[in-house]
């Protein structure tokens, strides 16, 4: 470990190259940890197997995945690129590993799908019909973004539908876009009665605004908030009935339609509103026993959010 063979026996090694599970687990070990002595620890192994394992992967690769640090180990530049596709590698292993063991028991049709406030409505009975054509018993979960990223991470959810925060989900989960949707400015009749058109930010800012997010979903909340004075609400109904009382303005989705609320229409800013959206995405964990039940719908999503008409 650490040093490189003669030219020659690398291109003999590699030319026949023969690697293993075992030392694949090893060298992803290794790589994640940064010492034999971590990496053994997490995966229950002696240290010495452990060593062994990435001795003889670099013997048949023929070039060295680390380079001794003291008590740590780096990766080489050929171990870096290796790391990857290794670690790609093992998840669809295990991925393949979880359906092997389930073959016996018939593939599970249970599905369970997260989905942000601002979801639209008619979006998610769209989904609902297509499951139940396709005989896949849905569940459905209304949470945060942080929340939603725990239930996939902890297995308790299979999809998640969130507005794109633009940073990354990790390496355990996937991601895709959805659909984007048109934003735009909501209150009661009288809330800014004495105040010129078009508002501005700062007619806005010195009025509460309603916040369709938890308080707890800060990234989120923050993005949305404009004013100095928030209040907090994740159910539809509670929104309406903030608005129409006049305890606040909302920065909403259209297609919440709140100007057809009682006493609730469109506020004219000068920021306006043409081109202001919230984009959604799709959130998964890769692999498990319901892979097949969720490329399926991943398939379907995109096209049951066009005809929603949205």
């Amino acid at each position: 470990m650490g040093e490189n063979p003669p030219k020659k026996q690398r291109e003999r090694s590699v030319a026949g190259l023969i690697y293993s599970f075992a030392q694949l687990e090893a060298f992803t070990a290794v790589a994640e940890n940064g010492s034999l002595s971590k990496a053994a620890v997490a995966l229950k192994k002696d240290r010495t197997t452990l060593r062994d394992l990435v001795d003889f992967l670099e013997d048949g690769l023929g070039y060295a995945l680390f380079i001794r640090d003291g008590r740590t180990l780096r990766l080489t530049p050929e171990g870096e690129q290796l790391q990857r596709q290794a670690h790609l590698l093992m998840r669809q292993v295990k991925a393949f590993e979880a359906f092997a063991r389930e073959v016996p028991h018939g593939a599970t049709q249970d599905l369970t799908l997260v989905y942000d406030p601002f979801t639209p409505r008619v979006f998610l009975h769209g989904v609902i019909a297509e499951m139940a054509v396709r005989k896949i018993r849905l569940s459905l979960i209304c949470a945060s973004r942080d929340e939603s990223e725990r239930l996939l991470a902890n297995n308790d959810a299979d999809l998640a539908i969130c507005q794109a925060r633009n940073r990354s989900v990790g390496n355990d989960m996937e991601w895709r876009a959805l659909g984007a949707i048109e934003m735009d400015f909501y209150a009661a009749s009288g809330l800014f009665a004495d105040s010129a058109s078009p508002l501005s930010l700062l007619d806005l800012s010195l009025v509460p605004q309603v916040v369709m997010h938890p308080a707890s979903d800060e990234p989120v909340a923050r993005r949305l908030q404009i004013s100095g004075h928030t209040l907090f609400t994740n159910e539809p109904e509670m929104l309406r009935g903030l608005l129409e009382r006049g305890c606040g303005w909302g920065f909403l989705p259209t297609h919440f339609h709140a100007g057809q609320w009682q006493n609730v229409k469109r506020l004219h800013t000068e920021v306006g509103s043409q081109g202001i959206g919230q984009t959604m995405v799709t959130i998964w964990k890769p692999g498990g026993d319901k892979r097949s039940t969720i490329a399926e719908t991943l398939s379907l999503l995109p096209d049951v959010w066009k005809h929603s008409a949205l």
